[in-house]
């Protein structure tokens, strides 16, 4: 199994989670964003929420040799957000669509946007077959959208009532990064 660490700048990098992420994980995830703006992160968000999601973790690092749920860690202040992906499409291994978060102390410095684009970078130097990244927006998370397009990606879709969120149907924004275009 391979440990790896991404280095984003002199200040963050990204490190697979470790037991000792929990209480930020609780900490953070708590966010009133949080509730808005992610699909599947539950709320209130408990320490038991953190051990299970630190075990599911885990078990992806054992059972795929590598990792795919990365903490965004601060030099000073440890676990500040995640980064994940996951296979689309079968398992050629063509498409992948990640999700992110970020505590909201360090939202709006660029650090997500940063993040973003060289996680992307990263998923295409390792995986030769991956010719497409993707990521679904809820339609009100107007930073989020920034960050993806920031980093690169372009507005593909609009999927009305495309998610449903404690009973609510919520518009999602689909964007893309493809290999070939000139910011992947």
């Amino acid at each position: 199994m391979m440990q790896e660490t991404l280095p984003i700048n002199k200040h963050i990098s990204l490190t697979p989670f470790n037991d000792a992420d929990k209480g930020n994980l609780v900490k953070y995830l708590n966010d009133e964003a949080m509730r808005r703006n992610t699909l599947r992160v539950p709320h209130p968000y408990t320490p038991k929420d953190a051990d299970e999601w630190l075990e599911k973790v885990k078990q992806n690092l054992a059972d795929r040799g590598r990792t795919v749920n990365w903490v965004i860690r601060h030099r000073e202040a440890g676990a500040i957000g995640g980064i994940g992906s996951f296979l689309k499409n079968g398992l050629d291994g063509h498409s992948d669509e990640i999700g992110y978060w970020i505590a909201g102390p360090f939202r709006g410095q660029g650090i997500m946007t940063e993040v973003v684009r060289q996680f992307c970078a990263h998923l295409f130097d390792t995986r030769p077959a991956l010719l497409r990244i993707e990521a679904w927006v809820f339609a009100h998370n107007q930073a989020s959208v920034r960050v993806l397009e920031k980093a690169g990606f372009e507005r593909e879709g609009f999927s009305r009532k495309a998610f449903f969120k404690n009973g609510t149907p919520l518009d999602a924004i689909l964007l893309g990064l493809v290999r070939d275009s000139p910011s992947a």
